[in-house]
This record gives C-alpha cells, sequence and structure tokens, in this order.
C-alpha cells in the first residue's frame, strides 16, 4: 500500500499532463476561430467600403455583381474552415487517446 503523499505524486503529473493538453487545444481551437474572424470581418468591412462608394446606377450594378464573387471566397472559406475544424478535431482525438494510455500506464505500473 502506498503512503498518501506517494499516492498523491502518482496522480499529479498525470493531471498536469492532462491539464496542459487542454489549455494547449482550447489556444489552438482559439487561434483558429480568430482567424476566421479576423478574415470574416475584413471581408465585410471591406464590402462596406465600397458599398459606401457607389454613387449611381452603374456603380451599383458592380457591387451586385462583385457580390458573386464575394459569395463564392465565403463559401469556400467556410469549407476550408470545416475541413480544418475536422483535422484539428481528430488530432486532438489522437492526442487525447495517447496521453490517457500514457497517464493509465503511469498510474498502473508506475
Amino acid at each position: 500500500m502506498y503512503p498518501m503523499p506517494a499516492l498523491m505524486g502518482k496522480w499529479i503529473a498525470p493531471l498536469q499532463r492532462t491539464n496542459q493538453f487542454v489549455v494547449e487545444r482550447v489556444e489552438q481551437w482559439t487561434a483558429l476561430r480568430m482567424d476566421s474572424l479576423r478574415a470574416y470581418v475584413d471581408l465585410g468591412v471591406a464590402q462596406f467600403k465600397v458599398a459606401l462608394k457607389v454613387t449611381d446606377p452603374h456603380g451599383l450594378h458592380e457591387v451586385a455583381d462583385s457580390q458573386c464573387a464575394v459569395l463564392s471566397f465565403v463559401g469556400h472559406r467556410m469549407l476550408d474552415d470545416g475541413w480544418m475544424l475536422a483535422k484539428w478535431s481528430a488530432d486532438g482525438h489522437r492526442q487525447a487517446d495517447r496521453l490517457a494510455r500514457q497517464n493509465l500506464l503511469g498510474l498502473l505500473f508506475g
């Protein structure tokens, strides 16, 4: 039977590794989402600036035509963001599984 301090010591390292993993994953997720948000905000601001410059029907027609390109960009960006998030999620699952195995083996045989 382990004395209480030794037992607590066995649990501290796995908890620290798990907490570090969670913090890293949250930081990565935040960076991914902020990058996407920044791209969408920049696009929105650019479109607003273009719309403010419309002074005649011809300019309005050009802005309306350019919206097709903008919608195409947004659609592709959303697909890219989805794939990036899916890859991030799968990678996180693999890392969490590896960490859980490492922690369990350390607790059982360490």
